[in-house]
């Protein structure tokens, strides 16, 4: 059986923007076990305001570089790890930049070829949306955070080439919720879902 982590943030998690988290029938994570069968193992490891390496004094404990490795070693052995985060990265407290999120997730990528020694498909998350300025999390995304999501697909394709990792940018497949402009729809789980299946049998795994 393949063993395969999906290490994220809230879009991981399932986070529902009309409230709570979306059911095993609607999250990415679920129906792409659904499509790759028996023969595989989907590790949910999605959780809400997860950063690459920023530690968030608002929301305490969603370091992700800090517990990727405690991570790895409780799902032992992984046949692939898709790392989807950086959202969370583009919040104004952490002063942004392409190449700051960028370079953090390059550092991290490292880390987990580094401690599985398999495979990673680095995803860059989705862009956010257009009506964020009406969001409740308006706040923390300003325009130039708007722009950043737009841009670092480009620089995280070149992070993927750099370290011989697979890419998927998930913008290409799906876009957030007109409602709060950070997270997915059940039709972008869905989509999402399907991309992920697609590039895993392109992978070979």
């Amino acid at each position: 059986m393949k063993h395969i982590l999906c290490y994220g943030d809230s879009n991981t998690h399932g986070y529902n923007p009309a409230g709570g988290r979306y059911d095993d029938n609607t999250r990415w994570t679920r129906q792409l076990a659904n499509l790759l069968g028996s023969d595989y193992l989907i590790l949910e490891e999605g959780l809400n305001s997860r950063t690459s390496s920023f530690d968030d004094p608002l929301a305490p404990y969603k370091n992700g570089m800090d517990f990727i490795v405690p991570c790895i070693e409780t799902h032992k052995p992984v046949d692939l790890t898709i790392l989807m985060l950086g959202s969370n990265d583009m919040k104004q407290r952490f002063a942004p930049s392409v190449e700051k999120i960028a370079d953090s997730l390059h550092r991290l990528t490292k880390t987990i070829l580094d401690v599985s020694e398999a495979p990673v498909l680095l995803v860059s998350p989705i862009h956010l949306g257009d009506n964020m300025e009406n969001s409740e999390f308006a706040s923390s995304f300003p325009q130039a955070s708007i722009r950043i999501s737009h841009e670092l697909g480009n620089a995280l394709e070149k992070v993927a080439d750099h370290l011989g990792v697979a890419f998927l940018n998930a913008a290409d497949y799906a876009k957030p919720s007109w409602e709060d402009s950070l997270h997915l729809t059940a039709e972008g789980h869905h989509a999402l879902a399907n991309a992920f299946y697609h590039k895993i049998k392109e992978m070979g795994i």
